[in-house]
């Protein structure tokens, strides 16, 4: 999937506008970025279109320790809107991630994160 296509996904699922639909992937996946652990964001930026794949390489080497509940506070802080605003963005952005990522990179990912994490993908029965 290129990234015009990742994006239109995007702005389907969240039903946003193109330039919406950018700002939100950039703050949803960067800040995914810095809650992985390196292997796991390097993995998973093999499956992804090169700007979304450079958003989760170029994140923090240190993974952080985040519930949902900050995951979503760190994403309305980048983007300057509501935490319910920064929850519909997340379910946007990481639904299209987990349409374009092999099943058992997912599983991985979800693995890595803690319980409440699948349901932002729109996998809750991986939880």
């Amino acid at each position: 999937m290129a990234y015009d296509e990742f994006l239109m996904t995007v702005s389907e699922t969240g039903g946003y506008e193109r330039e919406d639909a950018a700002r939100a992937t950039e703050a949803v996946i960067s800040t995914l970025g810095d809650r992985l652990p390196p292997e796991t964001a390097e993995h998973l930026a093999d499956q992804l279109p090169d700007p979304v794949a450079e958003l989760i390489e170029g994140a923090g080497s240190a993974p952080q320790n985040w519930g949902v509940g900050e995951f979503v506070h760190r994403v309305a802080e980048i983007t300057g809107e509501t935490e319910e605003q920064a929850e519909g963005h997340s379910r946007a952005v990481l639904t299209a991630v987990a349409g374009q990522v092999s099943g058992g990179e997912l599983n991985k990912v979800i693995s890595d994160l803690p319980s409440g994490y699948a349901d932002l993908f729109g996998h809750p029965e991986l939880t």
